[in-house]
């Protein structure tokens, strides 16, 4: 299956099991936030590990999940860093984006 093929599928995924496509290109327009996402990437991965850090503490998650969380959370951040990451507009923000590969 082609990169584009899976993406296309990942978003009607998104969608629901009502849509039988993804969503409508105005509708699409409308709801991107790729481009304020991109701009506080830092500030998201920090509070996303915080949050992590939070749960743990409160032992909602494990302490092996809170730090594999962290570690993933790094990983995208040195890849963001290093131009490596993907901005995909057509998942719409930058908690539904799929990593490639």
């Amino acid at each position: 299956m082609s990169a584009k093929a899976k993406l296309r599928l990942q978003v009607n995924l998104q969608m629901g099991g009502r849509f039988g496509a993804g969503p409508a290109a105005v509708m699409q327009a409308i709801n991107v936030s790729i481009g304020f996402d991109r701009k506080l990437w830092r500030e998201d991965i920090a509070g996303s590990q915080a949050h992590a850090a939070m749960l743990s503490q409160c032992q909602i998650i494990s302490v092996f999940d809170a730090d594999a969380i962290d570690a993933g959370l790094q990983a995208i951040a040195a890849e963001i860093e290093d131009q490596k990451f993907d901005f995909v507009d057509a998942l719409e923000d930058i908690h539904t984006i799929s990593r490639s590969g």
